[in-house]
């Protein structure tokens, strides 16, 4: 049996930054990484696109959240706030800059200078990265037993940050998780997030495959409205995709009826401005075909299908056969084109996961589990979701900092 002082179990980013914080707060104890895979920090190098979105400067906010760990977030980032967080890549020599939406990326804009400076300081401070060792249990006697495929570890310290199943093509899985409700732990219910959205019974999505059109969308539970975000509209042959559809998706599993609402308008909110543009464009252009009728507002099989969702049939007939109730329609479509969502796609096309460690368990000033002592759980482990943009790898480094420095 191998003897360790601290094992941290998952070599993420979480893992990483935590793994190298354990050391430095104590430079004479034994760190390990036990990592899964053949190689720490696989699904670091394709976030961001590539890029690595490091965090953001609003991260901070916890309305940026949801999840059963949304209450401990105040008191986490107390401790770890974004400013602590520059810092700490700051000592560890990367340059880094801010863009317009206040994420923060390597100057370099490749997310490899960051796993790069993390595996230089893991090896300069000795800690052991040992990959390709799955653990298969662990036992909680006067020491951690952690055994693998293939060995035993024992330690008196124990860090779970695994992940969750979200991007299996990364070599993700539930694997941690499952480890953490045999030791007792309630799971809460585990689901895609920020991700596309499949549609139901919506048989125009295969015409605008691949279109993106900027607007606003809104998610509702039948007649009750849940949440709003604007920004580009993806649509795909099945779903509806693009940050602010990724930034709905966490709330969909807790909806009986969830619909999405799309306002591509031009003009935002004010729906009589759209009214009287169409009136006025159907007179001007009265001898062209119908199927040109939005030509100047969207490109064309883009407005062909509103057209035909607004039940508008005869395409090759001209404008002027356009009633003042289909053009009425048309407005609503436009103002309001609503999609009934079947689900979330699979956890292939999921940047995270739903669920996860009960956030009640966990102490956030620590990150320590508060049912299985000198026990801690970081990252996507536990059950928190940011909304696109950085605030998931900043939970991922701050939560790793913080049971880091608690070890």
């Amino acid at each position: 049996m191998t003897k360790k002082d601290i094992i941290i179990i998952g070599g993420g980013a979480s893992g990483i930054i935590c793994a190298i914080k354990a050391k430095d707060t104590n430079p004479d104890k034994t760190v390990a990484i036990l990592e899964k895979q053949n190689r720490i920090g696989r699904k670091l190098l394709s976030t961001g696109n590539g890029r690595c979105n490091l965090f953001n400067l609003d991260a901070d906010d916890v309305e940026k959240y949801s999840g059963s760990f949304k209450n401990n977030l105040s008191a986490l980032f107390k401790k770890c706030s974004v400013v602590k967080l520059g810092e700490e890549f700051s000592k560890l020599g990367l340059v880094t800059y801010c863009d317009s939406e206040n994420r923060v990326y390597p100057y370099s804009n490749h997310a490899g200078t960051v796993l790069d400076i993390l595996r230089f300081r893991l090896i300069e401070l000795g800690i052991d990265v040992i990959c390709d060792t799955k653990v298969t249990s662990i036992e909680k006697k006067d020491v951690f037993i952690v055994k693998t495929e293939e060995k035993k570890f024992s330690c008196d310290k124990l860090v779970i940050s695994t992940g969750s199943p979200a991007s299996p093509k990364l070599g993700s899985d539930n694997s941690g998780i499952n480890l953490l409700e045999m030791l007792g732990h309630k799971i809460e219910p585990l689901s895609p997030a920020l991700c596309p959205l499949k549609v139901k019974d919506n048989t125009i999505m295969p015409s605008i495959k691949g279109v993106r059109q900027k607007g606003s969308v809104a998610l509702f539970d039948g007649d009750e409205f849940i949440k709003s975000e604007n920004g580009e509209i993806q649509f795909t042959e099945n779903s509806l995709s693009g940050i602010c559809i990724f930034n709905l998706s966490v709330k969909i599993k807790s909806l009986k009826n969830p619909i999405i609402s799309l306002n591509i308008s031009p003009y935002n909110e004010n729906y009589g401005q759209l009214l009287h543009v169409l009136k006025i464009n159907a007179q001007r252009f009265k001898n062209r075909e119908i199927l040109r009728f939005l030509d100047g507002m969207f490109i064309n099989k883009l407005g062909i299908a509103i057209l035909k969702c607004s039940g508008i049939k005869k395409l090759n007939d001209p404008i002027f056969t356009l009633k003042k109730e289909d053009i009425e329609n048309i407005c609503d479509t436009i103002y309001d084109w609503k999609f009934k969502v079947e689900k979330p796609t699979s956890f292939d096309k999921a940047q995270v996961c739903s669920g996860g460690v009960n956030g009640l368990e966990i102490e956030p000033k620590t990150m320590e589990s508060k049912k299985i002592k000198d026990l801690y759980i970081c990252g996507e482990a536990v059950d928190i979701v940011g909304d696109c943009g950085g605030f998931n790898l900043n939970f991922a480094f701050s939560s790793g900092i913080i049971a880091g420095e608690s070890l």
